[in-house]
């Protein structure tokens, strides 16, 4: 069966357009899926879905399917998490046993699962008024009315269901939704805290507490709560739920020695990869760099993906080499290789023969710097690499060197790579009838969970600029919406950059260089900035280790021209942005006093 199309609600032409599509293509899945929706959400308008219907009862095959292969592929499905498939698979059951209590109920869940909120109330009121015992349709009646807004009615269902079935933390948790949705704050969070000791996940219940706390009080009073129910429950870490709730509050109070001990704590109580990355990257955060680097080579068991180039050959140990050939392999996101490229500035003291792997983007630049070697794309390796004798992930090198960099206040030489000659003197050209300071701007830093706790609206950005700065403003923000974001915003001294901000970074580097200051949130531009040596503004979050930025010394060594502006709280940017747009302006000042070009 083919995926679900991931679309806003669909009118009757286009599903009817979408079903003649699928029977065409002999897509039995699709076209039951699409029939069942028409049916269900247009019942007097679906003339064209019941003729489809026929043609498809009609067929041997799937007249064959007993009810209980229908229940028990369903069952399948919900336990393999496979949503499109199921929501097919119950929606040919239903035209086949309609009303199948089962099966509406896949569906829903289906439907829940794939953001298709236009299937759920037809399929569940299909099934009729629940009765007083039947837990499962209150609880989807019951989500419905809360979707819906109607608070006091969902309240008074979840209220009976809380009567029939204690235990439920579901039920707990959509009966305090509706306490939230009634404007009922105190009840809703006393009713979370009742039952957060004795949860098996209480993780859950802190994500919908901290909200609930910030609507009741002041800052300083979400902290004391915070800091009193991690002591009542949670510090002893008793259990690994607790050790990483323990975690994850000390993180959000930016206690990060805190963190650590949880950490530890949870890894006594069972080993986890990923559990011990996140310790690694705390303890070199903290400045325990022996520890935490050692550790950190754990990265490749927490996230396998990374370990994208294997070989027999022996992992190089830092030692000088005469005339061996050393294969490095770049890891992880571009920013993370403009970091770890750093260190090739050390290891052109030790190798002469060096193959190097990255991302095509960087290599271009880096080629420049290091024309001795040969560098490849890591996307587009050939097929028969040249000979080499030892290999090495380009991590490896942070982790080998770093200390030692640390204890003798290195200094790499700045800029790390420079850009194009031709594009730097193109866009400098185009750029020489400005006369005002220019500042390059990102505001995003991906759309992972991480991503979104580093990101904010470009609006947010712009709040702490001064509305007389005198200051040409350029966006090089590199995801799909930017373009839109900067022109609906209106400010005549934001403007566009011109090029590909994603792909065409020879031209990011070179616009860049031509920037009295960039300022960012932490992402790969941040990255690119302090590696050319342009004085850089950097948004960093509160409730993240981020322990290239937060570890001061790695921040010195790596990163001389970033200054840091840290949320004094979590998804706080309004004092961190108006201090970072206050920097760029001071420094800016202070270049033209000194009249630096």
């Amino acid at each position: 069966m083919s995926s679900v199309s991931e679309l806003t609600p669909r009118d009757l032409e286009e599903l009817e357009s979408l079903m003649e599509a699928a029977f065409q293509s002999g897509d039995v899945g699709e076209t039951a899926l699409l029939c069942w929706e028409s049916l269900a959400r247009f019942p007097a308008q679906s003339s064209v879905a019941r003729i489809y219907v026929k043609k498809l009862l009609r067929d041997p095959e799937v007249a064959q399917i007993t009810l209980d292969a229908f229940k028990a592929n369903a069952k399948e499905l919900r336990e393999a998490g496979e949503s499109a498939e199921l929501a097919q698979l119950a929606a040919l059951g239903l035209l086949r046993f309609p009303l199948q209590r089962y099966l509406t109920l896949s569906l829903v869940d289906a439907g829940q699962k794939l953001g298709r909120k236009e299937w759920l109330r037809p399929a569940i009121l299909a099934l009729g008024e629940p009765d007083d015992d039947d837990v499962v349709l209150l609880n989807a009646v019951a989500g419905l009315e809360q979707e819906a807004g109607n608070y006091e009615r969902a309240y008074k269902i979840f209220k009976r269901l809380r009567r029939l079935d204690e235990s439920n933390e579901t039920i707990l948790q959509n009966y305090s939704a509706a306490l939230v949705g009634l404007k009922r704050y105190d009840e809703a969070i006393s009713t979370l805290e009742d039952y957060l000791p004795q949860s098996e996940e209480p993780r859950q219940y802190i994500l919908r507490l901290v909200p609930l706390y910030r609507l009741t009080g002041e800052e300083a009073d979400v902290e004391a709560r915070v800091d009193e129910l991690d002591s009542r429950i949670f510090a002893a870490c008793e259990t690994p739920a607790k050790a990483r709730v323990h975690a994850e509050l000390r993180l959000f109070r930016q206690d990060i020695p805190g963190m650590g001990r949880g950490l530890e704590r949870l890894l006594e109580h069972r080993w986890n990869p990923g559990d011990a990355f996140e310790l690694a990257e705390v303890e070199i955060a903290q400045g325990k760099m022996e520890a935490g680097l050692e550790r950190y080579g754990v990265r490749f068991e927490a996230f396998p993906k990374l370990a994208w180039f294997s070989s027999e050959r022996d992992i190089y140990q830092g030692q000088q080499l005469e005339d061996e050939v050393l294969f490095i392999w770049g890891e992880q996101g571009i920013g993370d290789e403009v970091m770890f490229a750093m260190f090739l500035q050390l290891l052109e003291t030790k190798a002469r023969n060096v193959l190097i792997a990255v991302d095509k983007r960087l290599g271009q630049a880096l080629a420049k710097e290091y024309p001795q070697w040969t560098f490849f794309d890591r996307h587009e390796l050939p097929e028969q690499l040249p000979h080499f004798d030892l290999v090495c992930p380009m991590g490896k090198l942070m982790e080998m060197w770093l200390p030692s960099l640390l204890h003798s206040e290195h200094q790499f030489k700045q800029p790390i790579f420079r850009p194009d000659p031709a594009r730097h003197k193109v866009i400098s050209e185009l750029l020489s009838n400005k006369t005002r300071p220019r500042v390059a701007i990102t505001w995003r830093g991906g759309s992972s969970v991480n991503g979104k706790i580093r990101s904010m609206e470009l609006q947010e950005l712009l709040q702490g600029l001064p509305e007389n700065a005198e200051v040409d403003i350029i966006s090089v923000q590199y995801d799909g919406e930017h373009e839109q974001e900067v022109v609906a915003h209106g400010d005549p001294r934001v403007a566009l950059s011109g090029l590909n901000n994603r792909w065409d970074l020879e031209g990011v580097f070179a616009l860049l260089s031509c920037c009295d200051a960039v300022l960012t949130v932490d992402n790969a531009v941040a990255h690119f900035a302090c590696a050319l040596g342009v004085p850089t503004a950097v948004l960093i979050p509160a409730a993240q280790i981020q322990f290239r930025w937060k570890n001061e010394g790695m921040q010195k060594l790596l990163f001389p021209s970033a200054q840091l502006f840290v949320q004094p709280k979590p998804g706080d940017w309004s004092t961190p942005v108006s201090r970072a747009w206050q920097f760029v302006l001071d420094r800016i000042a202070m270049q033209s006093e000194a009249g630096v070009d």
